[in-house]
């Protein structure tokens, strides 16, 4: 199909009602070469979807929001996204009486996976380690039981990385500690939480250091909900914090804080959302894409997929909206 009629084919639902916060994603569908990801649009406040684009990719973006009459597109106050450039722009190129803000699950995000590629990097340093010790002691003809007490250190660490780097990646309020004890047949001895972790900290201190700087974002993400004044006060000292603190994750990510510093600061805004009927202030995120998300990979898994994108978005429309009219029209 081409890309004009595309668009035109689209455009019929997003006049439906006019919504002034809207959060976009892309999800992973991979029908064919291109629709690999499908770009979903959502009303922050309902949490229905607005529309579902076959692609994310400009020619198709490009004519949709384009396409949109100018008294629509001036309407829309707040963009909700993660930190994808062309997401961020299109508040320049379409909207231009809204602001970008920058999905605060998407920032701890971007630390997580920053501190579990480098607890990756030490596993695999650490099983280079373990097999150059193995080949040594069995060149030199050492029994097994004594390969196996020479690998037993480097061994328990490998099974603390492996096993237990939640303990540096999960928010550490989140963390279950527990003073009850259990077997664990790896180290044949009565273990519970701080005993592991005490351990994993003591093998690798610079994880502890790791997660304490990781705990001082999480902690400022978590107050000033409503209170964009201060958290634009608090994220500038977090900025300088980090840029100074000497951990080469934590330097990199206070240039990814300065660079999207005001749609953090954004996100700390406060807007009416309404569930079951019922009203309540939020905080601007995209937390309410993320079920959309799933709905539509639910939708692909339990229909064995789809070779047809317009199948698709009807379903998933048809599906995931309380008025599933799918032409506009309200009944």
């Amino acid at each position: 199909m081409r890309a004009s009629k595309l668009s035109n084919y689209h455009r019929r639902l997003i006049y439906r009602k006019t919504f002034t916060v809207s959060c976009i994603d892309e999800v992973h569908m991979e029908m064919d070469s291109k629709c690999k990801y499908v770009l979903i649009i959502q009303d922050f406040h309902t949490g229905e979807p607005i529309d579902m684009l076959i692609s994310r990719r400009s020619e198709i973006t490009h004519p949709y929001f384009s396409g949109i009459p100018i008294s629509e597109r001036r309407q829309v106050k707040y963009l909700i996204s993660d930190m994808y450039n062309p997401y961020l722009e299109y508040v320049n190129k379409y909207f231009p009486n809204a602001v970008s803000v920058v999905d605060s699950f998407h920032v701890s995000q971007w630390i997580n996976n920053a501190i579990t590629n480098y607890i990756r990097e030490l596993i695999r340093d650490l099983r280079k380690e373990i097999g150059a010790i193995k080949d040594d002691l069995e060149a030199q003809g050492k029994k097994p039981y004594e390969i196996k007490n020479a690998l037993k250190l480097p061994s328990d660490k490998l099974y603390l990385l492996q096993k237990k780097r939640w303990l540096v990646t999960k928010n550490q309020k989140n963390v279950n500690y527990q003073y009850e004890t259990f077997y664990d047949r790896h180290f044949n001895c009565q273990m519970n939480t701080y005993r592991y972790e005490d351990l994993l900290f003591k093998y690798y201190p610079k994880l502890k250091d790791l997660r304490n700087l990781k705990e001082r974002y999480i902690t400022f993400n978590s107050r000033n909900a409503g209170n964009p004044e201060q958290a634009s006060i608090e994220l500038d000292e977090l900025i300088k914090f980090y840029a100074a603190c000497g951990e080469p994750i934590f330097i990199n990510f206070s240039q990814l804080l300065k660079r999207f510093r005001q749609p953090i600061i954004n996100s700390f805004i406060m807007m009416t959302k309404i569930v079951s009927g019922d009203k309540h202030n939020s905080r601007l995120s995209n937390g309410p894409m993320e079920s959309l998300n799933r709905k539509a990979k639910d939708l692909k898994r339990l229909c064995r997929g789809f070779s047809n994108f317009e199948h698709l978005r009807n379903r998933f429309l048809f599906a995931a909206r309380t008025n599933p009219a799918l032409d506009g029209k309200d009944a």
